[in-house]
């Protein structure tokens, strides 16, 4: 990786967790429901612009994408977060809404992906 590439990353990893940090504390006060939604709309977002990346890569040209990817989407998604949150529902005696919600994630976040990438491509006409 070039340095140029290793600074984008760094830099575009920043952004993505201050994005993050910001959308999650406008989102949460807002949130009256146990289930976890801030994280779950932080995560979509994150998916479904990883889908338009990996359809549109090669009109980014390498270093932009991997500085969008592992960088931006990299700091900006909340896996940890989530799983963390699955953890904790769990352990407070909800198992089932633990489970859901990390079938609700994985599903929908795949489908976000998908739905990022077919749209890149709808458009290009590829």
């Amino acid at each position: 990786m070039s340095p140029l590439t290793l600074i984008m990353v760094g830099l575009g990893g920043a952004a993505g967790a201050l994005c993050r940090h910001r959308a999650l504390s406008f989102m949460k006060p807002r949130s009256n429901s146990w289930f976890p939604w801030p994280t779950l709309l932080v995560n979509l977002a994150s998916c479904t612009v990883a889908g338009t990346a990996l359809a549109g890569a090669a009109a980014l040209g390498q270093t932009a994408y991997i500085a969008l990817t592992m960088g931006f989407l990299g700091g900006f998604s909340t896996l940890s977060t989530m799983n963390c949150e699955a953890v904790d529902m769990a352990t407070e005696g909800h198992r089932g809404e633990a489970a859901a919600y990390l079938v609700v994630t994985y599903g929908s976040t795949l489908g976000a992906a998908a739905l990022g990438f077919a749209l890149v491509h709808a458009i290009l006409g590829s």
